[in-house]
């Protein structure tokens, strides 16, 4: 989902970005745009929950550590999107690198 506006183009992903706090929002964030996400009785069904909340962690820390400029988080979060849609994967190598394909 895109927020448009006057010379304004923002992901829904970018908005929550700014106000997660844990991984409850992350959780809140699926269920409204992952359609693979569902609850069965007290079991909640995300499957690319973790993958999600490991890059958004590791969004952070690079931030954190000055890795990575804010600006440059734009292409995670639009990769993050992508997987949501099926567009496009998101794994992790055996050497620790964001692979996506």
């Amino acid at each position: 989902m895109i927020t448009e506006g006057r010379d304004l183009r923002v992901s829904a992903l970018t908005l929550l970005i700014m106000k997660i706090k844990d991984r409850t929002d992350i959780l809140r964030y699926l269920e409204q745009y992952d359609p693979s996400y569902r609850i069965e009785g007290n079991v909640v069904f995300a499957p690319k929950a973790f993958i999600i909340n490991t890059v958004v962690q590791w969004c952070y820390h690079q931030l954190n550590t000055k890795k990575m400029q804010p600006n440059e988080m734009n292409f995670y979060l639009m990769s993050i999107e992508g997987y949501l849609q099926d567009a496009n994967s998101l794994s992790w190598d055996e050497d620790g690198n964001l692979v996506i394909s």
